[in-house]
Parts: structure tokens; sequence; C-alpha cells
């Protein structure tokens, strides 16, 4: 993987294949308010979710649809897999880690069957927030089509 000038240690990588888009483009408020902290939004074209930076697996949820990753720095990341899917209490999810595992950026955490979470209604929109420190602010290349692992940060 080519990190473009940017140390691996300090990449922040798109966490999946889709469409990047700004906050108040989610369907949720909580999501569009940024209330968690710094947050964009990827519409899946595929299902699986990659690390969006090199650190520790702090947390992740039985049900596959959210995690946390914490960078060697302390800047903290919650990857939270559509809207409302923990409803599906791990229906159509996979998880690929072990909390306390490293892992890479662009390294795989979920896989989550797409067409059907979509096909039981679900907006599948996957956000990724910095959740510590809540003032820090990453700054993030323009809103569009992205792959997984693409270096996303300036």
């Amino acid at each position: 993987m080519k990190f473009f000038g940017k140390k691996e240690k300090d990449a922040i990588v798109s966490i999946a294949t889709g469409t990047m888009i700004p906050a108040n483009k989610i369907n949720d408020p909580v999501f569009a308010q940024e209330m968690m902290g710094q947050t964009i939004g990827f519409q899946l074209e595929v299902g699986e979710i990659v690390s969006p930076a090199k650190g520790i697996v702090e947390m992740i949820f039985p049900t596959g649809h959210a995690f946390a990753i914490r960078m060697s720095d302390g800047t903290g990341f919650l990857v939270h897999i559509g809207i409302d899917t923990v409803e599906l209490n791990g229906k159509g999810f996979k998880v690929c880690v072990k909390q306390g595992q490293s892992v890479k950026a662009g390294q795989t955490i979920v896989k989550m069957d797409l067409s059907l979470v979509q096909s039981l209604g679900y907006d599948t929109t996957t956000m990724l927030i910095v959740s510590e420190p809540i003032n820090k602010t990453i700054d993030y290349i323009s809103f569009g089509k992205v792959k997984k692992g693409q270096v996303i940060s300036k």
C-alpha cells in the first residue's frame, strides 16, 4: 500500500469503497450534527470495512456494526456501519479481528453483506468519527468517490 508521502503511522485512509460525503448529508441527526466528534460518511459500494489508521482495535461490538481504533498518538476513531444496524443483532456482519489486536491502515475489520442489509431496509451509510480528542480535526481530501485504503487525510 502506498501512502504518498505520509508515513503509515500518520495516514488516515478510506474505510470503504464508495462515495465519501460530508456529515450534513448523513440521514441521522446524531452523525449529521457531529455530536460525537468530527464526522464523515461513506455511501458503500462494497461491504468490506477497513481500519482508518494504524492502531489498536480498542473496542468492537459483537454485532459487528461498530468498532473503535486508537492510534499511537492517542487519536481515537469510531466507525459505525450503517444507521440503526445494531437492530440486526449481527445478522449480515462478519467480524474479522479481535479486540486488542494491532491493525494496519486499510486492514479488513468487518465484512457486511451489503445487499442483505439493504434488502432489510437499512441505510448502509457508514460513518467515520474522530472520537478523541474531541477538539481534533482532520483535514480530509475533497468529497467524492474513494477506494478502501486510499489515503484521505491531507
